[in-house]
């Protein structure tokens, strides 16, 4: 146990101790404040010890190089945050997953600033080919005659032409791409390329086949006893002669679209006020090109034989009745019997006639059926849809009837009193007839479809006919649904694109 008075006597000289120690780190600590120097760590009377140099990007050493062990960070994220200021973004974390080794680090390139000097250095695959709108005159112009000299090339699997137009020189590869299927249409791809004012310009423009399908009617030979008069037409019209248009203070024709001819003119019977515009309301052209119909349309002539198609072959005049359900019937004229077949078909079905042969039809189509003869088809009662494609859109019903000659509606006695309703794409190559025209007319004959013809007989007064165009038979036709020779075009984006060669030249 320690005496009372030399432990007062310790006390005392820890004390003293401890204000000793107090004063003197005091002093060093207002030392530093006062003569510690400027935050920015350069006195007024020093000189920096680094100076930032700014060299020209063409004075640069572009070596390579070496590879530097990443540094470690002499500031904590609070610390760097309150030196640059409180907006400041603090640099992001580094991952625990990501690597200090130095080959690890360079993986990923660093970023180049949007005005960095280096842009010019990036590879020339990363810029962009200058692009030019053609001008409104060479939007409508360039398609139209690429047309017309395309149907000059008809046949050819691949040719190439050249051509010049407003000083400019037009070069354009055609790749030729047929009809896959019976419904197909067929497609030219041009490769179009020009030179304008010392640059090489090129472009890409997609062109279909026409068929006979997509005119909403053809005429090849326009009877001169024969005038449209009460008619109306929705869609392209197209006669290679001339036609005769009559109307009167109650009733005239009206062509609801574009209304072409090759002949120079047409002959306008009038016996009322009736303004051309009226009747054509879509416009007409005179002296256009023609639209020459084809000798023999065998169908397989204008489609590859599907191997899954289903084909009837008949030697003798035969019925055909359709059902909604996709079912048909026939029978040969003379015989007892009758062919039934009640399963409907996915792929297309031909009923092919041999010469001199008659069909006959009538009855709702379900399904892709063309109808072929080289002699005739009758038309004995409605043939329409199953699924009405202006009432159900997704609606994959079509029917083709296609004769060498002649396609014909039959007497009243066996079509009935009333409209008589046809859709159907139809072509005769002869001649389209409605028989025993002179019956009291109490109906109109509708056709939705297309209507083409060699010529065609007169329809009143039996009947007043009226023509819509299917919209449809813009992608598809019936199959094995005959061409026409002319194109037009699908596809254009109108931009022609600056090119260091020819497009027409290249591989595509």
């Amino acid at each position: 146990m320690a005496l009372p008075g030399l432990i007062e006597a310790r006390n005392t000289r820890r004390v003293l101790a401890a204000v000793v120690s107090g004063a003197l780190h005091l002093g060093i600590f207002l030392a530093v404040v006062v003569f510690g120097g400027r935050q920015d760590g350069i006195g007024s009377s020093e000189q920096p010890a680094s100076q930032m140099v700014l060299i020209e990007a063409p004075d640069v050493d572009r070596s390579d190089g070496l590879d530097l062990a990443p540094l470690e960070p002499s500031f904590t994220t609070a610390e760097l945050t309150e030196e640059l200021g409180q907006d400041a973004e603090p640099p992001a974390p580094i991952s625990e997953e990501s690597s200090t080794d130095p080959v690890v680090a360079q993986s990923s390139p660093p970023e180049i600033p949007a005005d960095s000097t280096t842009t010019a250095s990036l590879p020339e695959t990363t810029q962009t080919a200058a692009t030019f709108a053609a001008s409104q005159e060479e939007l409508a112009a360039l398609p139209e005659r690429l047309a017309r000299l395309i149907e000059q090339q008809a046949g050819k699997l691949e040719s190439q032409l050249e051509w010049q137009d407003n000083g400019k020189q037009y070069t354009a590869k055609l790749v030729w791409e047929r009809a896959k299927d019976g419904t197909a249409l067929e497609h030219v791809i041009a490769q179009v390329s020009a030179a304008s004012h010392g640059k090489l310009l090129s472009t890409r423009i997609m062109l279909k086949r026409l068929a006979f399908s997509q005119f909403t009617q053809v005429v090849d030979r326009w009877d001169p006893m024969v005038q449209l008069h009460d008619d109306v037409i929705v869609g392209r019209f197209h006669s290679n002669s001339q036609f005769n248009v009559m109307h009167d203070s109650r009733v005239g024709p009206k062509f609801l679209g574009k209304v072409t001819t090759a002949a120079r003119t047409f002959e306008m019977f009038a016996s009322g006020r009736r303004r051309q515009a009226e009747i054509f309301p879509g416009g007409v052209e005179t002296r256009t090109s023609r639209i020459d119909l084809p000798e023999a349309l065998q169908p397989f002539a204008w489609a590859p034989r599907e191997a899954e198609a289903r084909i009837h072959e008949l030697t003798d005049d035969t019925r055909i009745r359709f059902f909604p359900d996709g079912s048909y019937m026939w029978r040969t004229n003379g015989s007892t019997g009758a062919g039934y077949l009640n399963s409907p078909s996915e792929h297309p079905v031909y009923f092919i006639a041999g010469q001199g042969v008659t069909l006959s039809v009538q009855g709702m189509v379900a399904g892709k059926i063309l109808v072929y003869s080289p002699q005739k088809i009758v038309i004995e009662d409605d043939i329409t849809y199953a699924r009405d494609p202006r009432q159900v859109k997704d609606s994959r019903d079509y029917l083709g009837l296609v004769s060498d000659k002649y396609v014909e509606v039959a007497s009243p006695g066996t079509t009935g009193p009333g409209d008589l309703h046809v859709h159907a794409a139809i072509f005769a190559g002869r001649r389209f007839v409605v028989r025993d025209i002179d019956h009291a007319r109490s109906a109109t004959l509708k056709i939705y479809g297309s209507l083409s013809a060699g010529s065609l007989s007169a329809s009143e007064p039996r009947y007043a006919t009226e023509i819509e165009y299917d919209p449809r038979f813009e992608k598809r036709r019936p199959p094995g649904f005959p061409f026409t020779s002319r194109f037009e075009a699908e596809e254009w984006d109108g931009q022609w694109v600056e090119s260091e060669e020819r497009m027409a030249e290249q591989t595509f």
